[in-house]
């Protein structure tokens, strides 16, 4: 995207020939120097081994974002929105920070600071708390400040995607978290292939490509009312191309979600693809009759996996201590399992004994069902 110097790519910008939303675009050993990255979306961007010189992102909304190695030298941060962003192992040297927002939700770890400017408030702040809570309160569990309920689902799962060793394919099933890109390019030999590689293309601010015999796969799907129809239903709407649904369709996708729903498991998850399917087939009471178990399930999930990613387990209390000691995650307690911590505690260790990879696409496939039905009670 960028070339040392930089000229080809600001020269574009003057002629406002370059998009401005990057959301989940991954940069690996570029080497770059004075470009206008200013006023652009690269929220959940991924920067690994950088060498960035003089590079503006003044006014840039850098949620999420993930910097991991290199060397950031008299970068301009001005005003840009930080909000979950990583900085780890890597040198700043003569960066302005002044007037960045959400520096409290920044994590800097093992950052080599050489001159840097706008953080000092921040290290004043973490200082001053540090010794109110010395002279005010015992020391605090040393879990404290690694627990992170009050961390949006979305920004749960950023930091547990990246440790992992490769990026899942089901991450492009919730592009709207902005995850980062999987290390596998999806097969468009189905509606699920089809839909992952539109994903994929919206992640990375590019144009889907659309075949007619793509088309036709996802028209056959339809009519047929094959097992992946729902993707077929979403993968059609995305590209504006009219369909309806029979009533056969539309029973088979009812059935599935209840189903789902109706599964005796608190963090079971619920495919957003079936949600946004039967909400494009005009089924939304049935999705608004199930809110509520869909907020239960993700106030579970969201809870089980900040406690998890600070080391956190339910084999010990220490767990039931950081939740009682934090008024978000008693919230996500309360609301998971109503104040029955026996109960709380055994949908604890079901989700503990599952692999990481399937707790966070629990978490992101609930969130993502959570904001399409909570979008429909807005709208009402």
């Amino acid at each position: 995207m960028l070339k040392n110097g930089s000229k080809t790519w600001n020269q574009l910008r003057q002629e406002g020939k370059i998009a401005k939303d990057y959301t989940g675009a991954t940069f690996v050993q570029l080497f770059s120097a004075n470009a206008n990255l200013a006023e652009l979306c690269l929220t959940g961007s991924e920067w690994e081994a950088c060498d960035l010189s003089r590079v503006s992102f003044r006014n840039t909304d850098l949620s999420n974002a993930y910097f991991h190695g290199g060397r950031l030298q008299d970068c301009d941060f001005r005003n840009a929105q930080l909000d979950g962003a990583t900085f780890e192992n890597l040198k700043l040297v003569r960066c302005n920070f002044s007037g960045a927002q959400g520096l409290k939700a920044l994590e800097l770890l093992a950052v080599d600071m050489d001159s840097v400017i706008g953080l000092e408030e921040l290290d004043e702040e973490e200082a001053e708390e540090e010794e109110k809570l010395e002279t005010t309160s015992p020391p605090a569990p040393s879990f404290a400040q690694n627990f992170r309920p009050f961390d949006s689902p979305e920004q749960l799962l950023q930091k547990g995607l990246r440790r992992l060793e490769q990026i899942p394919l089901w991450a492009l099933d919730v592009y709207e978290l902005g995850p980062p890109l999987p290390s596998q390019a999806p097969t468009a030999l189905s509606p699920e292939g089809l839909l992952r590689d539109w994903a994929k293309a919206k992640l990375t601010s590019q144009k889907p490509t659309v075949t007619e015999a793509g088309l036709q796969r996802a028209k056959t799907a339809l009519a047929q009312n094959s097992a992946d129809v729902a993707c077929a239903i979403v993968y059609l709407h995305h590209l504006g191309t009219a369909f309806s649904c029979n009533e056969t369709v539309l029973l088979s996708l009812q059935n599935a979600f209840r189903e789902t729903i109706e599964l005796d498991d608190l963090t079971g998850a619920v495919d957003p693809r079936l949600v946004q399917a039967l909400r494009l087939s005009g089924a939304e009471q049935e999705l608004l009759g199930s809110l509520d178990e869909l907020r239960i399930r993700l106030s579970a999930a969201q809870l089980f996996t900040a406690l998890l990613q600070a080391e956190l387990s339910p084999h010990n209390t220490l767990w039931k201590e950081a939740v009682d000691n934090n008024e978000t995650a008693t919230a996500l307690g309360q609301m998971a399992a109503g104040g029955d911590l026996d109960f709380l505690e055994e949908a604890f260790r079901i989700f503990a004994g599952l692999p990481e990879e399937i707790q966070l696409q629990r978490l992101a496939y609930l969130s993502v069902s959570n904001q399409i039905v909570e979008g429909l009670l807005n709208k009402r």
